[in-house]
């Protein structure tokens, strides 16, 4: 690529290329002092009308310890072995980039737990993750309850035979909004806990007795899927009174049996970073509903490319402020987190709305900032149930800092609450694809900052970027977003790398990033045996086959651009692109993203592979899967999972059913139904159309309840609205018994008798008030915090019970006197005392199980 700058009025025309530097000068002479000056000038150099952002990455390694951490029994029956040194992880001796998401099993029925993995499969989470809520298993001293719902045993057997790894956060203390952080109130009752208290010990032992004979058998060791435990949770353990008890709990659960081969614990408040006995985790949030204030926070630093590895706000609300040493060098363990906000669980007083941007770009920043295992909490939301004694939920009545929904847990993720999708589910499933694919690569490469950095969360004059590397090979990731703050667009962009041998700048012709634009760029990547020099495109994943097809897009606003070294190439043809060949590579351009934009690349030793540079829109529309005996490539706006090998399509709204596929289906089938089929570019289209359905619910305001209310047994009523020094408790006031709230509103919803052949149904109730509870048969089944978003509740778990019947939706006013936080222009959306119902939606959610003629 040809680079022009002017030095003392002499133009050197410069060559610069992946394996060093070659200097054609028009003055020979001068060729070794040019390399100098060019060298020391080029980071400070801003080429007219252009933006040049430069980072050093000559020097961009990092020292490995190896076997220096005490993990569990790490190898199986059949050889294969998962380990982890001072910078990654790996699996079978391979460096191993792990994306793990959250779901509590015990707060989602299990009759969905297999959908809700395929789901999270799906989005490309191989671990999934999950608390061991002790008062949920012995909410009565000595009674433990592993059945239903509470099925640890099942809920890691289906793990297994989906083939994702299952880490079980066996706490004892959790947190995880749940009341006493997870300890049973008997428990409580008995204080002096989480210590070496030889009374709480021996209860914790019983505890992980328990839980090891749930996964007894389904141990890594065994060939199972169970690979880690989470020890504690937030606990301070930078002294030795905490080291020495957490190494307790550790020998305890070995004691247990569960013989895992790694060993966590969460990296804030304080941690000891010179242990080997666990791995510290971090996390990063997009907000902190759990803050005191009812205003707008200060903009975060977690959107920022830093050395950081935790988020300072985390557990604040119990802990209070605590810093994390960012000087620290010289780690003993591969930057692990367990808390990257996939959402934010409302509290009472503050109510954010997330949108995709705001977790997806936590992502990007961290994962370019040295993260190599990405870990969400949560990924998949649910609910909490109501115990046999109480309520399971945090809330200040139990003397904790928050207040928060009895029932609900959706936590605004990207798998909602009733199992729906979120937007920031698609935006997820684009770099995890990146990660399942090329996060090998990425694991050993070693962060490097940019010379020019924000001043700070509020600085949007200075392009957010960090780059990845090792050797002359990494990728460059941007992340032009900050959570509240307008970002601006930067014209004219190009990078300036210091290689180990010599300068790569890229793009050729400078390129406009837009704002809140999160990418990846790669340089000097090795695809199958040829080198990419860079491209302005980002990776998404890799469809092996006969020929391997490397799957890119083009980011909005940016028009892809690739150039590739001419070794190993014996010949290269784009469709819907330009092809130049100069003497040491080719340069692609004019490419027209979408399903027939491939390049074709010949290898010199008769091997071939293909390029395919995909629209933005398409890659968040992409799917991955191993599909009918191959691994395949969908695009569709539908949903898709692959249970088995066979493919699922879910629809909500929508009874349109279209997706494209490569490489083909031979003899597909979907039931009875008529498929349409089609050529798309390299892909075959097809398609279908499901019968329409429409479905009702009726409602009207109720002014006398009592025909709504429980008749029959009462379940435990709620604690949190007890009086204290004679003043009611602030907080939500509606209850797990429909009782009268003075100044609410009520009506009655009427279902629809049955659903019919659909696979679930979203009911959207749209209201303005301070919270909305729906009751059947006079007890609690959902409930929300309003925040300017509509109330949804999935139907398919009710309408068996309650098909035909009529439901009683309950609105609590918000008192004037009120304090919370709302997202800008929320609160103008109602009345201060104000509670309305306007509508109430139901979106049939369709479902369509495709077989093969060659595979029945």
């Amino acid at each position: 690529m040809a680079n022009q700058i002017k030095l003392g009025g002499i133009v050197l025309s410069t060559m610069i290329l992946f394996r060093g530097v070659r200097v054609q000068s028009r003055y020979t002479a001068l060729m070794k002092l040019s390399l100098i000056i060019l060298f020391a000038l080029f980071f400070s150099t801003e080429v007219k009308g252009q933006s040049t952002y430069t980072a050093d990455l000559s020097s961009a390694e990092t020292p490995i310890l190896r076997d220096h951490l005490k993990l569990g029994t790490h190898q199986n029956a059949n050889g294969d072995v998962l380990d982890a040194n001072s910078l990654y992880f790996t699996k079978n001796g391979q460096p191993w980039y792990p994306v793990m998401g959250e779901i509590h099993f015990s707060r989602y029925p299990r009759a969905y737990w297999e959908e809700a993995i395929l789901k999270m499969k799906a989005a490309g989470i191989d671990v999934i993750a999950s608390y061991v809520f002790w008062i949920y298993h012995e909410e009565e001293e000595g009674h433990f309850n592993w059945t239903g719902d509470n099925d640890l045993r099942a809920f890691a057997e289906l793990c297994k035979k989906h083939h994702v790894f299952f880490f079980a956060r066996i706490g004892p203390w959790c947190h995880g909004e749940v009341r006493n952080g997870g300890f049973p109130d008997w428990l409580v009752k008995k204080g002096n806990t989480r210590k070496n208290n030889p009374a709480y010990l021996s209860a914790v032992q019983l505890f992980y007795n328990e839980v090891g004979k749930q996964l007894n058998g389904l141990y890594f060791k065994n060939g199972g899927p169970v690979i880690g435990t989470q020890i504690e949770n937030e606990y301070r353990f930078n002294n030795p009174a905490g080291l020495e008890h957490m190494v307790t709990l550790k020998e305890m659960a070995l004691k247990a049996g569960i013989d895992v081969p790694y060993y966590t614990a969460t990296g804030w408040p304080g941690s000891n970073q010179m242990q080997n006995e666990l791995l510290p985790v971090w996390g990063a949030y997009p907000e902190a509903p759990w803050d005191k204030k009812t205003t707008k926070l200060a903009l975060s630093e977690n959107y920022l490319f830093t050395a950081l590895r935790g988020d300072v706000t985390i557990g604040s609300d119990l802990l209070g402020k605590h810093a994390i040493d960012t000087t620290y060098k010289g780690y003993r363990y591969p930057y692990a987190t367990a808390e990257m906000g996939g959402g934010n669980q409302i509290t009472d007083h503050r109510r954010p709305i997330i949108q995709a941007d705001d977790v997806s770009a936590l992502s990007y920043v961290k994962v370019g900032s040295g993260a190599n295992l990405m870990g969400y909490y949560m990924f998949h939301g649910g609910s909490n149930p109501i115990g046999k004694l109480s309520t399971l939920q945090e809330s200040k009545a139990t003397k904790y800092p928050n207040d928060y929904p009895i029932i609900s847990y959706d936590f605004l993720a990207p798998i909602g609450e009733w199992g729906q999708i979120r937007p920031s589910y698609r935006s997820y499933k684009v770099i995890h694809s990146f990660l399942n694919d090329f996060g090998n690569q990425l694991v050993q490469y070693t962060t490097s900052f940019p010379n020019q950095k924000p001043s700070g969360s509020a600085d949007n004059s200075v392009l957010r970027f960090v780059v990845r590397s090792k050797g002359n090979s990494g990728f460059v990731f941007i992340s032009n977003f900050q959570r509240q703050l307008v970002m601006k667009d930067f014209e004219n962009v190009q990078f300036g790398l210091k290689l180990p041998v010599g300068v790569l700048t890229f793009p050729e012709k400078p390129i406009t990033i837009k704002k809140d634009l999160q990418v990846i760029f790669p340089f000097n990547m090795d695809l199958g045996g040829v080198n990419l020099k860079y491209a302005t495109a980002q990776p998404l994943c890799l469809v092996k086959g006969k020929i391997p097809m490397y799957v890119f897009f083009a980011p909005e606003g940016i028009d892809p651009e690739f150039v590739f070294d001419k070794t190993n190439i014996k010949e290269m043809k784009a469709t819907d692109g330009k092809v130049l060949s100069s003497l040491d590579g080719y340069h692609i351009s004019n490419l027209k993203p979408g399903t027939a934009c491939v390049t074709e690349i010949s290898l010199s030793n008769g091997s071939k592979i293909n390029v395919l540079i995909l629209s933005h829109k398409q890659a968040l529309d992409a799917w991955k899967g191993n599909a009918f005996e191959a691994e395949r490539l969908f695009i569709s706006k539908q949903e898709l999972t692959f249970p088995g090998d066979s493919l699922n399509i879910q629809s909500t709204g929508d009874p349109r059913i279209s997706f494209s596929v490569y490489p083909s289906i031979t003899n597909l089938v979907a039931g009875k139904h008529q498929l349409i089929e089609s050529a798309d570019g390299i892909f075959k289209r097809h398609s279908l159309n499901l019968t329409p359905r429409r479905l009702e619910a009726s409602f009207k305001e109720v002014q006398n309840i009592s025909s709504y209310q429980n008749k029959g047994k009462l379940v435990p009523f709620d604690n949190r609205d007890t009086t204290a020094g004679g003043l009611v408790k602030t907080g939500p006031q509606y209850q797990t018994n429909m009782v009268a709230v003075a100044g609410s509103r009520y009506y009655s919803i009427k279902l629809p008798a049955t659903l019919g052949d659909l696979n679930e149904a979203y009911m959207k109730i749209n209201y303005t008030g301070d919270t909305g509870s729906l009751y059947l048969n006079g007890t609690l089944i959902a409930d929300d915090f309003y925040s300017g978003l509509a109330m949804t509740v999935g139907l398919k778990r009710f309408i068996k019970t309650g098909g035909g019947k009529e439901m009683l939706f309950q609105i609590v006013p918000l008192p004037n006197e009120r304090e919370v936080f709302f997202e800008d222009g929320i609160r103008g959306k109602m009345k201060y005392s104000q509670a309305s119902l306007f509508d109430v939606l139901i979106v049939p959610h369709y479902e369509v199980v495709f077989s093969s003629k060659r595979s029945m």
